[in-house]
């Protein structure tokens, strides 16, 4: 009776496995920084500006940019970092400013509508 019932279990576990395993894509990690690949597995080009991490201190502000670490009145791919918040960095180009937030690399390069700030080359 024991070994019916584990052999029940085992071909039930074998039957739902690959119906399991489809369930998500894993990303290679070890693809290069501001790899993204699109939904045919081919990489698509990546936002022209990447905020990934602020660091506020009561001495500096630091922004890490295309994963560079910046500082406000440097300059990064032609454009000017004007202010450093918690959650975007605000830059001036050609008299306009952009306002990159947070984190939103991911989601512009994985297809949806860019943001204020993102643009691509």
């Amino acid at each position: 009776m024991f070994s019916r019932c584990a052999l029940l279990v085992a071909g039930v576990l074998v039957a739902a496995g690959p119906a399991l395993a489809a369930d998500a894509p894993v990303g290679d990690p070890m693809q290069p920084y501001r790899y993204v690949a699109g939904p045919d597995g081919v990489g698509v080009a990546a936002p022209r500006f990447a905020l990934t991490a602020v660091l506020i201190s009561p001495t500096r502000r630091v922004a890490i940019v295309n994963g560079k670490p910046y500082q406000s009145g440097e300059t990064v791919n032609g454009a000017e970092i004007i202010r450093i918040d918690a959650d975007a960095v605000h830059l001036r180009e050609h008299g306009n400013e952009l306002v990159v937030p947070l984190g939103h690399a991911a989601a512009a390069a994985a297809g949806e509508k860019p943001s204020q700030g993102e643009t691509t080359p």
